[in-house]
C-alpha cells in the first residue's frame, strides 16, 4: 500500500466547527473508497485553525467488481427501458429480472474494472471538499463555491507524487508544498508522504494533531497553578475552543489591576471568558484572584512580556467600561430602570418589555393564588416575593452594563437587587430566571421560572410563533423541558390547562380559542414523551397515559410506577387478564350484576372480589391528596383481584346457553373493564 496524503490550507476555521467538519471530511472519504472498492487502511484525520488534513494508506489498484443497478418493471413501455439500458451502456442480456412485491424489475449487471487510484482520486478528492455540510459557508471572490473560509492551498500526494488537478471552482491547483506557521515559518515546505509531512509541519511551529494542543495547553496551565500556587477555572466548552484557536499554543499569565476587583465576579469573568478567552485565576480558597491565564499561537521570545502587556491592556479597557457602566448604573435603584423598559419591544403584536413585566406580575398573583391550594410548600410570604421578582426580574435589561455585556441579563438584576438588600430569593430566582433544567437553587427560583416559562410560551404561540421543524430560534422546546423537569423535581400539583387559559387571556391581542390552548399543551406533553422513552417508559404506557391525562406530574409519576409493576410477572398476568375481558364482552357496556344469578364457586369469588376492590378505590380517592400514593394504593389493590380473574376464566364458561346467565357474566366482566379504566391509563 501506499500513502495519500490531503492538506486543505484555509483561513481561520471557527473553532466550534472544526471536530465535527474533520470527521465528516473523514466519512466522505472512506464511504468513497468503499464505493470504488480501494482497499485501505491506516485512515487518520486532523485539524488545525488554518488545516484540515486526511490520510490514509490504499492499494495503487482499486478491486474489480459487479454492481447491480434496479431499472424498470419488465413491463414498462420499450422506451423508458431502453433509456435505462442506454444510461449504463449496456444490452437486454445485461440484466437480470428479479421479483419485488410480486412486481418484476430489471437488474443492469455492470462490470467495473480494476481501476489507477491515482486516476480515482481527483474525482474523490473534488466531492470530497465540495460535499462537506457546512453549518456556515461563504463564496468569495468571483467563485461559486462555498466553503468554511477561502482555501489558499490543496496539498495532495499518493504514493509520493502529486495528484495533479484543478479546483475550478476556486481556482486553486493541486501541489506537493504546504506552508508552515502563519507568522514563524510561512516558508513553503515540500512533502513526500504523512511521515514527512508530519516531522516537518511540527519544525514549522504546527501543532496538527488536535488532542496534542490539548495536551499542551493543560499541561502547561497545570505547571502555572504548581508555580504560582493558584487554581485556574478551564470549563470544558472554553477549553475546545481555545484548542482550535491556536497551532502552536503557548500558555501565558496576566495580571488584572487590582481596582477592578471591586467588581462583581461575574462582571470580570465574562469579559475573560466570552469576549477574550482568557481563563479565570482562583486562589486557594477560590476567590476570583487578580490574573487572567491566556493561550496565544506565537512563541514568547521575552518571556512573552509584549504578548502579556498586549492582552492586558485589550482587558483593562473591557473591565473600565464595565466599572464606569457599573458605578453609573449604582446611582439610581433597580425598580427605576422599570420605565425604561417601556421603549424595549417584547414582541411585535405582545407590546413592550414594560407591558410584558406587568402582566408576569398578575400572573405571578394568580399562579400563588391557584398552587396554594395543592401545593402545601407554598408559603404565604411568596405571594409578595414572586410580585417583587416579576417587577425588578428584567429591569436590568435597561442597565448600561447588560447593554455593554448582554450576557450578564438576569446576573446584573441579582447583584444590584442584592446591593440594595432585596430578598435572598428574590435575587436567586433574578438570577436564574434564564436557567433551563431543573438546576435551581431554591424551590422559589424554579417556581418564578416554572411560572415564567408557561408565560412566554403561551405569548409566542398566541402570535403563531412556535417551532417549526428543526427551527427554534425562541428556544421554547427547551423551555417546555424545564417547565416538565421543575413539576417533576418539586413535585409541583399544577393544571397547565388553567394557567395557559389565564395567560392567554391577559395578552394585548384578541387571539384565544380552545384550538390555542390546546396546541400548547400538546406541545409540552410531545417534550414529555421524548423524556418518558429516554427513561425507558413502554411506549405502550406513555402513548396511552398521554391519550387520556393532561395532568404533568401525574403522567410522570403514574409513567414510572406503571413501567415497573408491569415489567413483573404479575403485572403481565393482569394485563392478559384485562384484554381477555374486553374482547369477550365486545360492545357491552352494563355494569348491573344481579347476585341472584350467581351460583358457581369462582364466580361468586370475582363477585366479592370486585365489590371489595370498588370500595378500596372509593376510599383511596378520599384518603390522600398525594398523586403517587394514590395511584400506587389503587394500582396495588388492582394486582389482588388478578388471581381471582383467573380462575374465574379457566373455570367459568361466560358464554353459556342460559341467556340472562350470560349477559349477567358479561355484566360482571364489564364491571372488571370499568375499574381498570378508573386505575389504568389503557383503551
Amino acid at each position: 500500500m501506499s500513502n495519500f496524503l490531503l492538506e486543505l490550507l484555509v483561513e481561520e476555521i471557527p473553532s466550534r466547527l472544526q471536530a465535527e467538519s474533520i470527521q465528516e471530511l473523514e466519512k466522505l472519504f472512506v464511504n468513497e473508497f468503499d464505493r470504488l472498492k480501494i482497499p485501505y487502511r491506516n485512515v487518520n484525520s486532523f485539524i488545525s485553525p488554518r488545516r484540515m488534513v486526511f490520510s490514509s494508506d490504499l492499494e495503487l489498484k482499486s478491486t474489480a467488481y459487479q454492481e447491480e443497478k434496479k431499472g424498470p418493471q419488465i413491463n414498462a413501455p420499450i422506451e423508458v427501458i431502453e433509456k435505462f439500458l442506454l444510461a449504463h451502456h449496456i444490452s437486454r442480456n445485461d440484466c437480470v429480472e428479479k421479483t419485488i412485491d410480486k412486481k418484476t424489475f430489471l437488474f443492469a449487471k455492470i462490470d467495473h474494472n480494476a481501476q489507477e487510484t491515482s486516476h480515482l482520486l481527483v474525482d474523490i478528492i473534488k466531492k470530497a471538499i465540495t460535499n462537506i455540510p457546512w453549518k456556515k459557508s461563504m463564496r468569495w471572490g468571483s467563485y461559486s463555491m462555498y466553503f468554511v473560509r477561502p482555501i489558499r492551498n490543496i496539498l495532495a500526494i499518493f504514493n509520493e507524487k502529486t495528484i495533479n488537478f484543478c479546483l475550478d471552482e476556486i481556482g486553486v491547483k493541486s501541489s506537493n508544498y504546504t506552508v508552515g506557521h502563519r507568522f514563524l515559518s510561512p516558508e513553503k515546505i515540500y512533502i513526500k508522504n504523512l511521515g514527512d509531512y508530519k516531522y516537518k509541519i511540527k519544525k514549522s511551529f504546527v501543532i496538527i494533531d488536535r488532542e496534542e494542543r490539548r495536551n499542551i495547553i493543560e499541561n502547561e496551565i497545570k505547571s502555572i497553578e504548581k508555580t504560582y500556587n493558584l487554581q485556574i477555572d478551564t470549563p470544558l466548552d472554553l477549553m475546545e475552543e481555545v484548542v482550535g484557536l491556536s497551532e502552536y499554543p503557548i500558555v501565558l499569565m496576566g495580571k488584572i489591576p487590582d481596582n477592578f476587583m471591586k467588581l462583581p465576579e461575574e462582571v470580570i469573568i465574562t469579559p475573560m471568558k466570552v469576549h477574550q478567552r482568557y481563563f479565570p485565576v482562583r486562589n486557594n480558597e477560590g476567590k476570583l484572584a487578580p490574573y487572567f491565564v491566556f493561550v496565544t499561537n506565537n512563541k514568547a521570545y521575552d518571556n512573552g512580556k509584549v504578548i502579556i502587556e498586549g492582552n492586558e491592556r485589550v482587558l483593562n479597557a473591557r473591565l473600565s467600561d464595565a466599572l464606569f457602566f457599573f458605578e453609573t448604573d449604582l446611582k439610581k435603584p433597580l425598580e427605576h430602570h422599570l420605565e425604561s423598559l417601556k421603549k424595549i419591544e417584547f414582541y411585535e403584536s405582545l407590546g413592550s418589555l414594560y407591558e410584558r413585566t406587568q402582566r408576569m406580575i398578575d400572573f405571578c398573583i394568580f399562579a400563588y393564588n391557584e398552587l396554594k391550594k395543592s401545593n402545601s410548600w407554598i408559603k404565604p410570604e411568596m405571594k409578595d416575593l414572586l410580585v417583587r421578582t416579576a417587577t425588578l426580574a428584567k429591569c436590568d435589561l435597561s442597565t448600561n452594563i447588560v447593554s455593554e455585556f448582554t450576557e450578564l441579563q438576569g446576573i446584573m438584576g441579582a447583584c444590584y437587587a442584592q446591593i440594595q438588600k432585596e430578598s435572598p430569593l428574590v435575587c436567586n430566582a433574578i438570577k436564574e430566571q434564564y436557567k433551563q433544567g431543573e438546576e435551581f437553587s431554591t424551590a422559589f427560583s424554579a417556581l418564578f421560572s416554572l411560572i415564567d416559562k408557561i408565560e412566554i410560551i403561551t405569548s409566542l404561540f398566541a402570535i403563531g410563533k412556535e417551532p417549526t421543524g428543526s427551527k427554534d430560534p425562541f428556544a421554547l422546546r427547551r423551555a417546555a423541558i424545564s417547565i416538565i423537569k421543575i413539576i417533576k423535581k418539586y413535585n409541583i400539583k399544577i393544571d397547565l390547562i388553567t394557567f395557559i387559559k389565564q395567560a392567554l387571556s391577559k395578552l394585548p391581542i384578541n387571539n384565544y380559542s380552545k384550538e390555542t390552548e390546546q396546541r400548547i399543551i400538546n406541545f409540552i406533553k410531545e417534550r414529555l414523551k421524548v423524556l418518558l422513552k429516554n427513561e425507558n417508559i413502554d411506549p405502550d404506557i406513555i402513548n396511552s397515559l398521554l391519550q387520556n391525562y393532561d395532568n404533568i406530574l401525574l403522567i410522570y409519576q403514574k409513567a414510572e410506577f406503571l413501567n415497573s409493576v408491569l415489567q413483573t410477572e404479575i403485572g403481565q398476568r393482569l394485563i392478559i387478564c384485562y384484554k381477555r375481558a374486553k374482547n369477550i364482552i365486545g360492545h357491552n357496556k352494563d355494569i348491573m350484576i344481579n347476585q341472584l344469578l350467581i351460583s358457581e364457586k369462582e364466580e361468586i369469588s370475582l363477585y366479592n372480589e370486585i365489590n371489595k376492590l370498588d370500595s378500596i378505590i372509593k376510599n383511596i380517592e378520599l384518603s390522600t391528596d398525594d398523586i403517587k400514593i394514590k395511584f400506587e394504593k389503587e394500582l396495588n389493590a388492582l394486582l389482588s383481584i388478578e388471581k381471582f380473574i383467573s380462575i374465574f376464566f379457566e373455570k367459568i364458561l361466560v358464554n353459556t346457553e342460559n341467556l340472562e346467565i350470560k349477559q349477567n357474566r358479561l355484566n360482571l366482566l364489564t364491571k372488571i373493564v370499568h375499574l381498570f379504566h378508573k386505575v389504568l391509563p389503557i383503551n
